[in-house]
């Protein structure tokens, strides 16, 4: 008796799931016919609208803008950093050879940068007017040229400095905002140094390539070897500070110089005045020979 009852409660939970099953079953099929029905309806109705452009907000367009005006930003750093640019530096003039790199220059239609000796401006000063009538850019290279005296300490340097700029003033009317130390800037330049031609809003100039004037026995290089030595030192930079001097002990190198400035602008250089330059040359390791 008791085995019929437990047989018939079984069979009466088994009914209950199964009939619980199927209605689940079925009401999920159901709900599904429904929703499967309002899709086809929706989309139905989307046909018929037109096709409307996504709509762009002002802000959206603004973020364009900024993209497109970065994105050109990027583009002109980069046709900048592709630029091949030559600064040709002459120091150590004026000299009476100061005349015949002058007509050079203006032949090939090259401006450069003089960085001027204050002495030889005293002894020479019809060819420092020349240079600033030429429309080149004037350097001040001290007013001794003289190691000994300029670096003996901070206040030498100082005073050598403002004698070569009053110099040049009373001769031009323009005082130079660039400066060549003589020896380059790892010459016994102190931090002091630096600071007061910082302060004083001067920038001073290095060079990366030379032409050779400045080594020993200069006056024996051919034209062609001074050609070789300055193409080799520049090293196919994009950006070539040269270094040459104004001297009449170095009629070799202004003999070189049509084939200097002529070779450079086969290979795509332009010519500037240290004044055009994005960011000053400085020496950071032992500079070359002066």
């Amino acid at each position: 008796m008791k085995l019929k009852k437990v047989a018939y409660i079984i069979f009466l939970i088994a009914l209950g799931l199964s009939s619980f099953i199927i209605y689940i079953y079925l009401s999920k099929n159901f709900f599904s016919a429904i929703i499967l029905k309002q899709n086809y309806a929706y989309l139905q109705k989307q046909k018929l609208k037109p096709l409307e452009k996504p709509r762009t907000s002002h802000r959206s367009k603004s973020v364009k803008n900024i993209s497109d005006s970065q994105s050109k930003d990027v583009q002109s750093r980069k046709q900048g950093k592709n630029e091949k640019v030559i600064y040709l530096t002459i120091d150590d003039g004026p000299s009476p050879a100061t005349p015949l790199i002058l007509d050079i220059l203006e032949k090939e239609k090259v401006k450069a940068t003089f960085f001027v000796v204050g002495s030889n401006c005293i002894k020479y000063p019809q060819y420092l007017k020349e240079i600033y009538q030429k429309g080149h850019l004037i350097g001040n290279h001290s007013y001794s040229h003289n190691y000994k005296n300029i670096y003996k300490d901070f206040n030498h340097f100082v005073e050598d400095f403002k004698k070569a700029q009053d110099t040049i003033y009373k001769i031009t009317g323009i005082k130079p905002k660039y400066y060549r130390f003589p020896g380059g800037s790892l010459n016994r330049v102190s931090t002091q140094i630096k600071k007061f031609l910082d302060t004083n809003e001067i920038v001073y100039i290095d060079w990366n390539a030379i032409t050779g004037d400045s080594n020993k026995n200069h006056e024996k290089l051919s034209p062609s070897q001074i050609l070789k030595i300055t193409i080799y030192t520049a090293h196919k930079r994009n950006e070539v500070v040269l270094l040459m001097h104004d001297s009449l002990s170095k009629k070799n190198v202004i003999e070189a110089l049509p084939s200097i400035i002529r070779t450079f602008k086969k290979q795509g250089y332009k010519f500037e005045t240290v004044d055009k330059m994005r960011r000053p040359l400085q020496f950071k390791i032992k500079a070359a020979s002066h």
